[in-house]
């Protein structure tokens, strides 16, 4: 049985969306990829969001300001944390704080394989960790 291979997704980073530091939100990484359309926008997010933290990656960094107003948002509603599915709006509130430096996401999708067609599924309990404990503030 032949296995389906995904067909290379080919990123594209806004220079209008990145800061004098090269971050950029994975939101904005998945809208210029997506050339904007919201459905595929959150789907690739989604997917995105979920490989990050499988991957344990490093270098999300944060703004204080949003750190605090997603730490609200998860006493106020745990899902922010759990429900990352392509179709959550959950996807966009983080995906939209989540900062990363351009060249070393790119090259962090490469070395660790990301595969779009592959399900990501972090347990609740990596997803709480990778946010609390990995994310940058800055």
């Amino acid at each position: 049985m032949a296995t389906a291979t995904a067909e290379p997704i080919d990123f594209k980073i806004s220079p209008d969306d990145q800061d004098e530091h090269s971050f950029v939100s994975v939101w904005n990484i998945a809208s210029a990829t997506c050339e904007g359309d919201q459905e595929k926008t959150r789907a690739l997010a989604s997917k995105l969001l979920n490989f990050l933290c499988k991957r344990d990656c490093d270098f999300v960094v944060c703004s204080s300001s949003g750190v605090e107003y997603l730490d609200e948002k998860f006493e106020l509603d745990k899902k922010i944390l759990y429900d990352w599915k392509p179709e959550s709006e959950y996807v966009d509130i983080i995906t939209q704080h989540a900062e990363v430096p351009g060249r070393a996401f790119m090259s962090f999708l490469t070395t660790h394989k990301f595969n779009p067609s592959t399900k990501y599924n972090p347990r609740r309990a990596d997803r709480e960790l990778w946010f609390r404990e990995r994310w940058c503030v800055g």
